[in-house]
C-alpha cells in the first residue's frame, strides 16, 4: 500500500497552507485518494496554522491525524507540540534558520534544514516553505519533484506569475538537494 501522511505547522503568512495545497494537488497526479485538511485560527497572519495532507492509493477514512508519520515545522511556537505528536519511526523536518531548539526524541529522525537562510540566498525570502516542501519530497519519496512542479505551474499561470514560478521551482530543487546531501 502506498500511503503518506504529513502535517505542516507554523504561523500564518509563511505559506503553510500553500505548500499543503500544492502537495495535495501534486498527489492527485499519482494517488487515487488525496486529503487536505487545513486548521488555523482567526488571526490569518501570525496566528497558529497547520494542515494535514494524506496521499493514498486506498480510501482515506478521516483527514484528521493526531500522530502523523511526517511533520514539517516552520515556527518555534509549534515545535514542542509537533515534536510530541510524530509517530515513533517517523520524521520531523524543521526550519533551523528560525528554530534554534534541538529535538530531544531519539525514536524519530530529525532534519534541521536552514530553509529561510537558503531562500534568502536564492533572493526570495518568502520561499522557505518551498525549500521545506522540496526537502520533504526528497525525504519521503512520496512523489517526484516533477509532480510538484506541475502543480506549481497549474497554480501560477500567466505572464505576471512567471517570476514566482521560477523562484519557487528553484527553491523546491534546492530543498531537495539539501535533503539529498543531509548527513545524519
Amino acid at each position: 500500500m502506498d500511503y503518506h501522511e504529513l502535517m505542516i505547522a507554523g504561523t500564518g503568512g509563511r505559506g503553510i497552507l500553500l505548500i499543503g495545497r500544492l502537495l495535495a494537488r501534486a498527489g492527485m497526479y499519482k494517488y487515487k485518494h488525496v486529503s487536505f485538511f487545513p486548521n488555523y485560527g482567526p488571526a490569518m497572519r501570525g496566528g497558529e496554522s497547520e494542515c494535514t495532507v494524506i496521499l493514498s492509493d486506498n480510501f482515506v477514512g478521516s483527514p484528521v491525524i493526531l500522530n502523523p508519520a511526517h511533520v514539517i515545522v516552520m515556527a518555534s511556537s509549534m515545535l514542542t507540540l509537533m515534536e510530541k505528536r510524530v509517530k515513533p519511526g517517523g520524521f520531523l523536518i524543521l526550519d533551523s534558520s528560525v528554530i534554534p531548539a534541538k529535538v530531544a526524541r531519539d525514536d524519530i529522525t530529525i532534519y534541521y534544514i536552514p530553509a529561510t537562510e537558503k531562500a534568502v540566498s536564492l533572493g526570495d525570502n518568502q520561499a522557505a516553505n518551498m525549500v521545506l516542501l522540496g526537502a520533504y519530497v526528497e525525504a519521503s519519496k512520496a512523489l517526484t519533484l516533477n509532480f510538484v512542479e506541475k502543480a506549481l505551474e497549474d497554480r501560477l499561470q500567466g505572464e505576471s506569475k512567471r517570476s514566482r514560478l521560477s523562484s519557487n521551482k528553484k527553491a523546491l530543487n534546492e530543498g531537495a538537494k539539501l535533503m539529498a546531501n543531509y548527513d545524519l
